[in-house]
């Protein structure tokens, strides 16, 4: 029953000056229901994840496998509150990760997300976040961790401001400033840090299409860089780019996003990382239907740069000098209850060896994804997935390798 309902508003058709008191009275309480039903901005909740690794340490297929269940116990919580004009927003989760078989790599970790979107006198606006994530290492032996190395965790870090000024103007600036650390519980030559600071000028002919000019600044160091020993061990370097973006939404259902950059990026330590080419990234979303969805996204960058723009796993391309990654989401909803996921994404290195000793090479790897997820209640999600991966190289700096991945999982989550 409505509140409307449920309150006697003292309707009398009888009675004129009533009958107008009467229908003030249910419009007011029309609209507390209405803010009554408003959606709650806070929300917590709790996951458990069952995973098959079949290989858990990645190693070479000649090798043998290290084969475990690994139990996920996770506790959520989060926000996303509008305060005025400014729109207040966070993500938690805190992780137990507890192995059947490897022990050792018992480990507690978590990502944290916080970050206001904020706007001002109807020409400024502009976001801040910062965000960070703790996980186990994706283990390899040439990322340098390997069943040897013991629990090995890993936390990325990034804190973004960007502000744009002139928001419905034909022509609007933009500046921004992102910081970047990758950094482990033992010295490893993936771990960098990165200071980058961005200007622009964005121009939209129409409506559907916005074209932009921008400069980029990047300043970062791999502090472990060469090994033990070296005469060189960190590598210091500086970037420098020249962005042109688009963003074009031809329909309500599809929306392009693109970035064709000069890339120049330079090196103290070891000059084999250093890149003269064009960069850039391609993602694009389209849901034709209510329900099909489709994210598709291809990014050329250094490996630092794919890293964070794909969160690929365990920082798998950050010292590679060049990377490609091309990435495919499908989300079909079944029914009203059951969806049906689906991702492919495909990984490149470039490969080169700080010592000068081996000769440059390549890699690739594939992983796939399929899933079902069931949502009996609106709180409540249930669903498994298997998963593969694929490596092949002919280089010495890498080698082949296959996984498969399973997983099941229940999540409870007021909304």
């Amino acid at each position: 029953m409505s509140l409307a309902h449920s309150v006697d508003c003292g309707m009398d058709t009888q009675n004129p000056r009533r009958a107008r008191l009467a229908l003030a009275c249910i419009a007011s309480l029309a609209s507390a229901g209405a803010l009554a039903q408003e959606p709650n901005p806070y929300y917590v909740g709790a996951s458990q994840s069952l995973v098959r690794e079949s290989n858990l340490f990645r190693v070479d297929d000649a090798a043998s496998p290290t084969r475990d269940t690994v139990s996920v116990t996770s506790l959520l919580a989060g926000i996303d509150q509008p305060i005025g004009r400014q729109r207040l927003f966070a993500d938690f989760a805190l992780r137990a990760v507890r192995h059947d078989e490897s022990k050792d790599l018992n480990h507690t970790g978590g990502n944290l997300l916080v970050g206001l979107d904020w706007s001002a006198a109807d020409a400024f606006e502009g976001r801040l976040s910062a965000s960070r994530d703790r996980a186990l290492a994706r283990y390899g032996a040439d990322l340098g961790f390997t069943a040897a190395s013991g629990k090995v965790l890993q936390t990325a870090d990034e804190f973004v401001a960007r502000g744009q000024y002139g928001l419905v103007s034909l022509l609007s600036l933009e500046a921004g400033y992102t910081r970047r650390e990758l950094d482990f519980s033992v010295e490893s030559g993936n771990a960098f840090e990165q200071d980058t600071v961005s200007a622009g000028v964005k121009y939209r002919p129409g409506g559907a299409l916005t074209l932009g000019l921008g400069v980029r600044r990047t300043d970062g160091s791999f502090p472990y860089a060469g090994p033990t020993g070296a005469a060189v061990r960190s590598d210091d370097y500086d970037r420098n780019d020249v962005d042109l973006q688009a963003v074009w939404v031809p329909t309500g259902a599809s929306m392009l996003t693109a970035r064709l950059s000069r890339t120049s990026e330079d090196h103290e330590g070891f000059v084999v990382r250093e890149v003269r080419t064009t960069t850039g990234l391609v993602s694009w979303n389209y849901k034709p239907t209510g329900k099909l969805g489709v994210t598709a996204s291809y990014v050329r960058d250094t490996g630092a740069e794919t890293t964070f723009s794909q969160r690929t796993p365990g920082a798998a391309a950050v010292s590679s000098p060049l990377a490609t990654a091309g990435q495919v989401e499908v989300d079909y909803l079944v029914t009203g209850k059951i969806k049906a996921q689906l991702m492919a994404r495909r990984l490149n290195r470039d490969l080169v060896d700080a010592t000068g000793v081996l000769p440059a090479g390549e890699d690739s790897l594939t992983e796939y994804r399929l899933g079902v997820e069931w949502s009996p209640l609106r709180s409540l999600t249930v669903g498994c997935g298997v998963g593969r991966e694929r490596r092949s190289t002919a280089s010495a700096l890498s080698y082949a390798y296959s996984a498969n991945v399973t997983r099941c999982m229940a999540q409870f989550r007021t909304q």
